[in-house]
């Protein structure tokens, strides 16, 4: 079922990063349009503001509707208390007049200032706010998308969202008492013209009062050393180490994750060969014992079968470990407070098996205790996911993270420039969309189909074409 259509947008220019020495001061960061859903008591908030916030008590009820207390008619034209509440405490973008009329500075809720509102767009009456100021909720999980071609400022908005989840006790970027748990995945060019993840710059800052978080840098074994020297000038707070797993983090499903194993339609007999020998082990699946049996079946399989399974063998052997001292460097691997960067930039592993190793580690990020929420972001998102190989193991994971993020307290961003590789299912649970500028119309016409606002009046994507650096359509 497509989503109503609701018609108010914004239009914001953003707050600089307290932290980020780049841009300079001079660099404008903005946020044109935030969709907003027509009725936010029946569908998910993109953003709050203050006409959202009026609580009014619900009228006296018989003893026997006491379970249906807090809940809405139909017909009502106002929300409840509890209603109002739930709204005030899960939109994942707030105004200021929000902010005020719902009295947030009473309230557990964690923020940081996402920019200023310079417009409230709506069937093309426009509008501005007394206080400009716009936050984004770190206290609630959301998903969010955010594209533009490259320079338009995409990463300097990634980076801002992250501040808020991770620089605490810095009043001018907002209220953060808990830090959160983050993961990015990171893919890129390697070799002469490999960059380090831009998201690792949240762990560096000369601005006097402000604490970086730890940031700890897992890379492909094969190209640590390189790894290590290319993330060197950031500061002494980011650890660079390998990326390897233990037997025991190799589960069942780690192994049809790593071997590029989709399903038995049409795979090879050694494929199916090794599906066979997962369904026997079943609940009593250890890396050892998968082991064993498949050298037991090796030997009746031919060169051609040995040469696809030693291929898809020798990606799983260069990241595992038995040593004790690398199983000890990746026990804290997740922690409250410490941005983990996965960064498979290597010139000897393609985008198919960066996706392979990415799905593993969603799943143990999942798993982690660490005692507070968590984010995860998917940087650079079209160097590996396509649109036109179907729904790999790493799409159908975000999926499933996407629909489940309340159960696991989790933050999605996914940052790309091109936003057609990414799925339109997964662009209709993302509850924030923020476009920098772009000129293509495919691009316009992939995600304007599946977002909350209702462009079809309105000059939106002559907007996003002349945005300055840094502007957002949101």
């Amino acid at each position: 079922m497509r989503r109503p259509r609701s018609h108010a947008s914004l239009l914001i220019y953003n707050c600089m990063s307290s932290v980020r020495q780049d841009p300079s001061p001079s660099f404008p960061r903005f946020c044109p349009y935030l969709p907003r859903v027509a009725n936010p008591l029946t569908f998910p908030h993109t953003m709050l503001n203050a006409e959202e916030c009026n609580m009014k008590p619900s009228p006296t009820k018989p003893k026997e509707l006491t379970l249906l207390v807090g809940q809405r008619d139909h017909h009502d034209q106002e929300p409840s208390v509890s209603q109002a509440d739930h709204d005030l405490d899960t939109a994942p973008l707030i105004l200021r007049d929000a902010y005020d009329a719902g009295r947030f500075e009473l309230r557990s809720t964690q923020y940081g200032v996402l920019g200023r509102v310079l417009s409230v767009h709506d069937r093309g009456n426009i509008s501005a706010s007394d206080d400009p100021r716009i936050y984004v909720n770190t206290n609630a999980p959301f998903s969010a998308i955010v594209c533009g071609v490259q320079g338009a400022g995409k990463s300097h908005t990634v980076s801002v969202l992250l501040e808020s989840m991770f620089i605490s006790n810095v009043e001018e970027i907002g209220s953060l008492a808990k830090p959160l748990s983050g993961l990015v995945l990171h893919y890129g060019e390697a070799g002469a013209s490999a960059h380090p993840c831009e998201a690792a710059s949240i762990g560096k800052s000369t601005v006097p009062g402000v604490t970086p978080p730890k940031i700890k840098v897992f890379v492909s074994p094969s190209s640590l050393k390189r790894m290590t020297d290319l993330y060197a000038p950031l500061g002494k707070s980011i650890t660079v180490l390998p990326l390897l797993f233990t037997e025991n983090e190799l589960d069942a499903a780690a192994i049809l994750s790593m071997m590029a194993v989709g399903g038995a339609d049409g795979a090879p007999l050694y494929i199916q060969i090794i599906l066979s020998i997962l369904r026997r082990l079943g609940s009593s699946f250890t890396f050892r014992a998968f082991t064993n049996e498949l050298e037991t079946h090796k030997k009746n399989f031919n060169p051609a079968q040995l040469a696809g399974l030693d291929q898809r063998m020798s990606i799983m052997s260069t990241f595992m470990t038995t040593k004790a001292s690398q199983v000890t460097e990746q026990k804290d691997r997740f922690a409250a407070g410490q941005l983990t960067i996965v960064d498979l930039s290597d010139l000897f592993i393609d985008s198919a098996s960066a996706c392979s190793i990415f799905e593993i580690i969603n799943r143990l990020f999942v798993r982690a205790e660490v005692g507070t929420g968590k984010v995860l972001l998917v940087d650079e998102a079209h160097k590996y996911l396509s649109s036109t190989k179907g729904f790999s193991g790493l799409t159908k994971s975000l999926l499933t993270l996407i629909r489940e993020q309340r159960h696991h307290g989790l933050r999605v961003i996914i940052s790309t420039q091109e936003p057609t590789v990414v799925p339109p299912v997964l662009l209709d649970l993302c509850s924030v969309a923020i476009l920098h500028r772009f000129s293509s119309p495919a691009w316009w016409t992939h995600i304007c189909g599946h977002v909350s606002a209702d462009f079809s009046e309105s000059d939106a994507f002559d907007k996003i074409v002349r945005l300055r650096v840094g502007a957002k359509f949101s």
